[in-house]
């Protein structure tokens, strides 16, 4: 095990025996081993990975993808079926709603019961206590059965026991989602103060902003295997790209190109000229990269409103971004997109041709168009990374989730500048629309 690293995973496996009927399971038993009438599962196999101190660390995946078989194993509550786990120092785990309570008990013995389960002395505890009773905010409940809290109040009560005792290492899986906001951000907010301790964190969600928000890297799993495992926003971006599914549709059954409606946007079947401009500046790299493939991103230029190349704007102002797409096969009324990410890796925007009701013609093979998206840069002034890709309307997840053909990933970045003898036209994230008015009374 690494000197630094609070968790250390190899090659761990999860298998369940799957039998056609009861009966058979019952035969299984008096045949010791020389037939199998069962077929195996693995839930999850061939899982590795090492997390430091101070490391938050995503997991994600499709519901069934084997994320909680995983931290249960971790968490020493499933016994793997092959490799090992191991971790230095204690860890707390927030695996289920209410798990490790007893519904019968109150707040406060349930505070106690789960402190000593996580291996502290009634002093500890008592030491701890208003700390953690402030932090759950369930007031004069604290002295009620569990049996009778909401939801909310729970998970409210079992995070707090959690993170006040300071483990080593803390797991969360999918616990957060439920509550309020407020509660979520104040979670969010003891999460990294226990990470600046040196605590280590699993962190199990479908919250893509969470987890980007978060972690510095993340395991991607599907159908019980890693199939990414690196930088946080790739595996988010290749988690989303999992999701959708492509409409099967020949290309004659689709509207023609002529019909499709234009709007100021201005794209534009990709003539010589304008091809060759666009490659001899385009700004793609070697960098990471996923999608069907059916239509790919073949350049992408970035200019300013003068028309000249650059990847530095003035707060407020606009940049104009040239995507050539390409189809290598036909495809149905395809879209083009663009995500923005600040310092820290947090989506700031993303929106593309099929968010603003712009609608690209269907593409035969071969078929080449460029797209304009022109973006204005009401955002605090720093750096900024980007993703371009390109999608399809997908058959599951609804009418938010696309059908990935092609994303280029981390590209920039882009640097918004201000005048630092200027005072900020606002605070925060972005600027939104704002009014004043007033009238005397």
């Amino acid at each position: 095990m690494s000197s630094e690293a609070i968790v250390e995973v190899r090659n761990l496996g999860r298998v369940y025996h799957i039998y056609d009927s009861p009966g058979d399971r019952l035969k299984q038993a008096f045949l010791w081993g020389r037939r199998q009438l069962y077929r195996d599962f693995w839930a999850v196999r061939g899982v590795s990975f090492q997390v430091a101190s101070g490391e938050a660390f995503g997991i994600i995946g499709r519901n069934g993808s084997g994320k909680s078989t995983l931290l249960q194993m971790i968490a020493g509550t499933l016994q793997p079926s092959e490799g090992s786990y191991r971790a230095r120092g204690t860890a707390a785990a927030l695996l289920e709603l209410g798990s490790g309570f007893n519904p019968e008990f109150s707040g406060r013995e349930n505070v106690y019961l789960n402190g000593a389960l996580l291996g502290l002395r009634r002093r500890d505890i008592d030491r701890r206590y208003d700390e953690i009773v402030d932090f759950a905010e369930i007031g004069e409940f604290i002295d009620q059965p569990v049996k009778t809290y909401s939801s909310g109040m729970v998970v409210r009560l079992a995070f707090a026991v959690q993170v006040c005792v300071e483990p080593e290492l803390l797991i969360v899986d999918e616990a957060l989602s439920v509550g309020d906001v407020f509660f979520q951000q104040k979670c969010f907010t003891r999460i990294r103060q226990t990470l600046d301790r040196g605590t280590a964190l699993l962190f199990v969600s479908h919250d893509a902003a969470a987890v980007r928000g978060l972690c510095r890297r993340a395991l991607l799993l599907e159908d019980g295997h890693p199939v990414f495992e690196g930088n946080a926003g790739v595996a988010v971006s290749r988690y989303h790209a999992s999701i959708g599914t492509p409409v099967v549709r020949r290309l004659a059954d689709s509207p023609s190109p002529a019909t499709s409606p234009a709007n100021e946007l201005g794209d534009c079947a990709a003539d010589g000229a304008k091809r060759a401009g666009l490659l001899r500046a385009s700004i793609l790299t070697a960098g990471e990269r996923h999608g069907a493939g059916d239509v790919v991103v073949e350049a992408v230029r970035v200019t300013n409103d003068a028309g000249h190349d650059t990847l530095s704007v003035d707060l407020g102002r606009n940049l104009n971004i040239d995507v050539l797409l390409h189809a290598v096969a036909n495809t149905v009324a395809p879209s083009a997109g663009i995500h923005l990410y600040d310092r820290m890796g947090t989506l700031v925007f993303a929106a593309g041709t099929r968010q603003l009701g712009h609608a690209l013609p269907d593409m035969p093979s071969g078929g080449e168009v460029i797209v304009r998206l022109r973006l204005r840069f009401d955002v605090q002034p720093g750096e900024y990374t980007f993703s371009i890709g390109t999608s399809e309307p997908s058959t599951k997840g609804g009418p938010n989730i696309g059908h990935i053909l092609d994303s280029h990933e981390s590209l920039g970045p882009i640097e918004v500048l201000h005048d630092p003898h200027q005072p900020l036209p606002f605070f925060g994230v972005a600027r939104l629309d704002l009014e004043a008015s007033h009238a005397p009374l």
